[in-house]
């Protein structure tokens, strides 16, 4: 299937090639294929790792793939109608996908983006960010060419995890009520706002993530004064020093072969996996002795 699609959708197009088709007008195509692996279902922790040491079966590797396709203002221009086709409405959305099918035959038929769930790695979720909507007269005015791309997405919190260092926050709140009633020196209190605001600064700085933690400082914040009628500043609180994310510099091009890809993921599960299994032999030496 990946094949086909990486054929069909000209997957192994340079950057440049893909530019110029956003300037034609036409529909471009990204694949993210998502590499992840759980222990073997009815099998512990430990089990797996026994599996693991006797070099049997231990790990169920999954591959998911998502196909995605991006249009501009342009290529959705209805022109029965001169207005723009929306993604939401589902009789669009199927003009939309005759459009797709009439520039590449037998293509998928896409869904809105917003119905399909998000990819999540661990605590974090992929998501995508809100553009400005464009009138057509002002893309029309610009000769529908120079609306840049900008990078849509980005990575932030997943709602499970979010509502919980939301209610982590509250109980940092709550329990500084134990402070003020042993009369704590400023020392203390900030040795205790410290260990929870290192905690807030210590999750990966995407513009998604940085958000959200901006979000639960304010209400934790909010929080404090509404119950101690105090700002919390001369608590010993501080400001936060958030992280920012760096482009990283991927280990393999954009354009790769799948092939490519799923060696790269080979190698970095199998390291992945013997740093584990070091850490439970170590922990499983440790119960024996």
């Amino acid at each position: 299937m990946i094949s086909k699609w990486i054929e069909r959708y000209h997957l192994l197009e340079t950057a440049q090639q893909t530019y110029r088709r956003r300037l034609n007008s036409e529909p471009v195509f990204s694949l993210l294929v998502h590499f992840t692996y759980s222990y073997l279902p009815g099998l512990s922790e430990s089990e797996c790792w026994e599996k693991f040491d006797k070099n049997e079966p231990a790990f169920l590797v999954q591959v998911e793939a998502y196909l995605f396709c991006r249009t501009s203002d342009a290529f959705l221009l209805d022109e029965k109608t001169q207005k723009v086709l929306s993604k939401t409405d589902k009789q669009d959305l199927l003009k939309i996908n005759r459009k797709i099918f009439e520039i590449c035959p037998s293509s998928e038929s896409f869904s809105y983006i917003g119905e399909v769930n998000p990819i999540s790695c661990g605590r974090y979720e992929l998501v995508r960010l809100t553009k400005p909507k464009k009138s057509i007269k002002e893309l029309q005015a610009k000769n529908w060419t120079n609306e840049k791309h900008v990078t849509d997405w980005t990575w932030r919190l997943t709602d499970k995890a979010y509502k919980e260092q939301l209610e982590q926050g509250k109980r940092v709140v709550l329990r500084f009520q134990s402070l003020i009633e042993k009369n704590a020196s400023l020392d203390e209190k900030k040795a205790y706002f410290e260990r929870h605001f290192r905690a807030l600064e210590g999750y990966l700085g995407y513009r998604g993530v940085r958000q959200q933690i901006g979000n639960l400082y304010h209400l934790e914040k909010r929080l404090f004064k509404d119950k101690y009628n105090q700002p919390w500043f001369d608590h010993g609180a501080r400001t936060l020093k958030l992280s920012y994310m760096k482009k990283l510099k991927s280990s393999i091009v954009n354009n790769s072969s799948y092939q490519e890809a799923e060696a790269h993921f080979r190698s970095v599960l199998t390291e992945d996996l013997n740093k584990k299994y070091e850490k439970w032999k170590a922990k499983s030496n440790k119960t024996e002795v």
